[in-house]
């Protein structure tokens, strides 16, 4: 019967895009090329032709000559895995094929790349003097855990200046995100220029504004001049879960300020075995005493 309803899976992504009002550049991105490789498919054949599809994907390297990382054939699954789903809910086709069991996560190595406050001061410093348009959503990446495709084609009115807040409305975890802004900071939110309609923002020569877009290799260029190595963007979101957690936020705020749906400290904390011995709160046992008297040992 689903046949009748959706012939192919070029159908299902679009009533997935369309239910879902997927907009970000990221999910946008995902969707075409899967439309483009895959959408032409028979739901019916669907399931063994995706199989032989990721084996592709696995072993082809990236345009940059790297193998593909774990992370990104685990968000194509979870994509493909999540339309099948929604056209489930819709009577559109009978079965999810998607299961977990044959198509399981991909694990994942994780990155423990931190950068301590003094790499974090030069490289900001070396940003200010040479692509300081990126300065502002570098430092703020810095403080608050972000994804840097959320952030850099945000509107100006995501700033609330009332609650001191950035409302992400479209996040990876398909949930409505706000994320603080330090105190020092909200002289920059405050004070976007009046024609300027982003959040984040680059100018042309003519003065024109932009939404900042996509800075890899600005961001590459000042990582070179500072001398930092092994370091990518999206490393500032492992320091600032793990400064954050350290200052005494909770697990539970962090993980709604990030956007995780499940407990991801394990994999975001920064590993200092001497800090946490250092920061190490014994517990509370209690002892009697010669006089038969309880005494508490431990702090």
């Amino acid at each position: 019967e689903s046949s009748l309803t959706v012939r192919t899976f070029s159908d299902i992504l679009e009533t997935y895009k369309t239910k879902k009002d997927k907009k970000s550049a990221p999910d946008l991105s995902r969707i075409a090329k899967l439309k483009k490789d895959l959408g032409h498919l028979q739901i019916e054949i669907f399931a063994d032709k995706f199989e032989e599809y990721l084996e592709i994907v696995k072993n082809t390297n990236t345009v940059r000559r790297n193998p593909p990382n774990p992370a990104t054939i685990n968000r194509i699954v979870e994509m493909v895995r999540a339309a099948f789903n929604l056209a489930k809910k819709l009577d559109l086709v009978e079965k999810n094929p998607i299961t977990p069991a044959r198509f399981p996560k991909t694990k994942l190595k994780a990155r423990d790349r931190y950068l301590d406050s003094a790499e974090q001061e030069n490289l900001l410093n070396v940003i200010r003097e040479h692509r300081p348009h990126i300065l502002p959503l570098v430092e703020y990446s810095f403080l608050v855990p972000v994804r840097k495709g959320e952030m850099i084609n945000l509107p100006k009115t995501a700033f609330n200046p009332f609650t001191n807040t950035i409302y992400v409305p479209d996040s990876k975890a398909d949930i409505p995100i706000h994320k603080p802004v330090p105190e020092h900071m909200l002289h920059y939110f405050r004070n976007i220029p009046a024609d300027c309609p982003y959040l984040f923002y680059r100018q042309d020569k003519n003065g024109k504004y932009y939404p900042l877009g996509d800075f890899r290799k600005a961001f590459k260029f000042c990582l070179k001049i500072a001398g930092l190595k092994d370091v990518r963007y999206h490393d500032t979101r492992h320091c600032a879960a793990t400064n954050t957690y350290v200052t005494g936020t909770t697990e539970r705020e962090i993980m709604d300020v990030a956007g995780w749906k499940t407990p991801m400290l394990s994999t975001y904390w920064h590993k200092n075995s001497l800090k946490s011995a250092q920061n190490y709160k014994f517990p509370v046992i209690k002892e009697k005493n010669g006089n038969g008297k309880q005494e508490k040992t431990g702090s």
